[in-house]
C-alpha cells in the first residue's frame, strides 16, 4: 500500500511539474516590448513564460551582457549566457524561445535539438532562406520538437472567430486591400500568413518598388498584387509609417464590407442596406461583438505550445505555415527585383532575405 501510494503520489507531482524555459535573444519581442510603463499587456517571450502557471523562465541568453543583467533582474532569473552552446549545457530545458535575427535561426535550433529539447517557440520569419526553412522543419520532425512560429494573430480567438465570420457571412470575396508598412519582411511575413489563414494558398504575385520609403533599406517596402489558387485578388500598398502607424486590411464581398484595424484589432463592418434605392444598393454600418481576449496573443502562443508538449493541442502555427508565410515575402521580392509575375511554389529555394 505504501508503494502504490508512493507511486500516485510521483505521478502527482510530475503532473505539476512546470515547463522549464528559456529565450535566446533578449531585444524587442524577447524581452524589452514590456518595459513600456504603461503597457499592461504582456508583448515577449520571456513575460509569458514568466507570468504563465505552466512554465518557469529559467535561464536567458544574448550576446549584449547589459540586456542579460537588466532582464535577468526584472524576471529574477540568475542562469545568464551570452553563448546558447553553454546555455544547454548547463541547463536542462523543455521549451525554447529563439528571438534573434533570421540568419541564425538555423543554426540555434540544431544546437537545441542536439540537447534534447521539447519545444520551440521560433520568431518569425522561420528562417532567411526556404532552403534553411526546410532544414528547420525536418530537424524539429525528426528529433520530435514541438515547433511553433510567432504568426501571432493565429493565436488569438479574435481571429479564429473573424476567419469564420469571413467565410460565411460577407459574401464571395469580390477583392481585398491591405494598407501596411514598416518593410516586406518585417510586417509582410505577418500580412501573408493571416492573408493564407484567411483565404487559402496563394498561386501568383507581381509587384514593385514603392514610392513610399521603409526606414530600412534591406528590408523595402513594395507595392504589388496577390492571386489566390481560388482566383481572389488582393492589392497591398505601402505607406511610410515614420509619419504615423497603420495596418489595415479591408475586404469587400458580395453582401458586405470589412476593415479590420490590425493594429488594434478594432472593425468597421458594413452590410448590403434593405432600404429601396434609386440606383445602386447602398452600404450600412453595422455593429459586430467580436470579443478582445484579455490575453495577449503572444501569452495564448505559449499556451498553445505548452499544452501542445503534452500532445493536448495542435500547434496553431506551424513550421509549414512559417515557410509558406516566407516563401509569399520572398516571391514579392524576387517579383520587385525581376518586373515579372511569380508563380508560387518557388523552384529556387536558396534566395536569402534581411530581417530585423
Amino acid at each position: 500500500m505504501k508503494n502504490q501510494w508512493f507511486i500516485i503520489q510521483t505521478l502527482h507531482m510530475n503532473s505539476l511539474k512546470k515547463i522549464q524555459c528559456a529565450v535566446i535573444g533578449c531585444g524587442r519581442i524577447g524581452c524589452s516590448f514590456d518595459d513600456a510603463a504603461k503597457n499592461r499587456t504582456i508583448m515577449t517571450h520571456a513575460g509569458s513564460y514568466f507570468y504563465n502557471s505552466k512554465t518557469n523562465l529559467v535561464a536567458l541568453c544574448d550576446v549584449d551582457k547589459s540586456k542579460l543583467n537588466k532582464y535577468g533582474k526584472k524576471y529574477s532569473v540568475s542562469k545568464l549566457f551570452d553563448d546558447p552552446n553553454e546555455l544547454f549545457k548547463n541547463i536542462d530545458l523543455d521549451c525554447v524561445s529563439i528571438c534573434t535575427h533570421a540568419n541564425s535561426h538555423l543554426e540555434l535550433v540544431k544546437i537545441a535539438a542536439k540537447n534534447g529539447i521539447k519545444a520551440i517557440f521560433l520568431e518569425k520569419p522561420i528562417s532567411n532562406s526556404l532552403s534553411n526553412s526546410l532544414q528547420i522543419i525536418e530537424i524539429c520532425k525528426k528529433n520530435k520538437i514541438k515547433l511553433l512560429i510567432d504568426h501571432q494573430r493565429r493565436f488569438d480567438p479574435f481571429f479564429i472567430n473573424l476567419k469564420k465570420f469571413v467565410n460565411n457571412e460577407i459574401g464571395k470575396i469580390q477583392t481585398i486591400n491591405i494598407i501596411y508598412g514598416g518593410g516586406i519582411v518585417n510586417t509582410g511575413t505577418h500580412i501573408i500568413d493571416l492573408l493564407r489563414y484567411f483565404f487559402g494558398e496563394i498561386s501568383s504575385v507581381n509587384a514593385s518598388l514603392s514610392q513610399n520609403p521603409s526606414s530600412n533599406s534591406l528590408d523595402p517596402n513594395l507595392d504589388g498584387k496577390i492571386i489566390f489558387k481560388n482566383k481572389i485578388p488582393c492589392f497591398l500598398q505601402a505607406l511610410d509609417i515614420s509619419h504615423y502607424g497603420f495596418l489595415e486590411m479591408q475586404i469587400f464581398g458580395t453582401k458586405s464590407v470589412l476593415k479590420i484595424n490590425l493594429t488594434n484589432n478594432d472593425i468597421e463592418y458594413r452590410l448590403v442596406s434593405k432600404k429601396p434605392s434609386l440606383a445602386y444598393k447602398t452600404l450600412e454600418i453595422k455593429n459586430l461583438n467580436f470579443k478582445k481576449s484579455k490575453k495577449s496573443a503572444i501569452f495564448l502562443g505559449v499556451e498553445n505550445l505548452v499544452t501542445s508538449i503534452s500532445n493536448k493541442s495542435t500547434l496553431l502555427c506551424t513550421g509549414q505555415d512559417g515557410l509558406k508565410s516566407l516563401e509569399g515575402v520572398i516571391s514579392l521580392i524576387k517579383s520587385a527585383k525581376s518586373g515579372q509575375s511569380i508563380t508560387i511554389p518557388l523552384k529556387i529555394t536558396d534566395y536569402q532575405i534581411s530581417s530585423k
